[in-house]
């Protein structure tokens, strides 16, 4: 059993390295947009002036997520929010974070034809923690990934609406 949950935690630790990887070019990103729309700021035109502003404020927001996500590292393990007739996947980290640390191995053992005669020990216990613990931290870290991606979404909007109004303008 121990091998199998070494497996699936080492999976999980690459779907964090994965989502941090997002949150750096995220915040790459967003941080170029703000160093762009700082040269429209000073423009006379009071509605590209605005547009820019909204494009800075966005891209600020947007590296708040990222930087928010990069530093997520606490979570709880609370109570078990499965349902018996629900089939889960249990190296899926969005399915993971519904088990306590007692139903996942339980879950494991009967799922993966671990012997019936295994008895889970303290290590088994502490390797279906750190798993659940990562993969809640994984799952926050794309959570706040997507509302990044949405305010930097609304950042480029900006900053395309501010590039349109000064070639229509020119």
């Amino acid at each position: 059993m121990k091998q199998t949950l070494k497996y699936i935690y080492e999976r999980l630790l690459e779907n964090m390295k994965f989502a941090e990887g997002k949150h750096a070019v995220t915040i790459a990103l967003a941080s170029a947009v703000i160093v762009f729309a700082l040269n429209f700021l000073s423009l006379t035109a009071p509605f590209v002036a605005t547009l820019s502003a909204g494009c800075i404020v966005f891209s600020l927001i947007s590296v708040l997520y990222g930087f928010i996500a990069l530093s997520a590292r606490k979570v709880k393990i609370g109570e078990a929010k499965i349902k018996e007739d629900v089939k889960y996947n249990l190296m899926y980290y969005k399915d993971i974070i519904l088990f306590d640390v007692e139903t996942y191995v339980t879950k494991v053992k009967q799922e993966y034809n671990m012997p019936k005669a295994y008895k889970p020990d303290n290590m088994d216990k502490d390797l279906a923690r750190q798993i659940i613990s990562v993969a809640k931290v994984t799952s926050l870290k794309f959570s706040y990934f997507n509302l990044s991606l949405l305010f930097l979404f609304l950042s480029l909007t900006c900053a395309v609406a501010t590039i349109l109004l000064l070639g229509l303008a020119l």
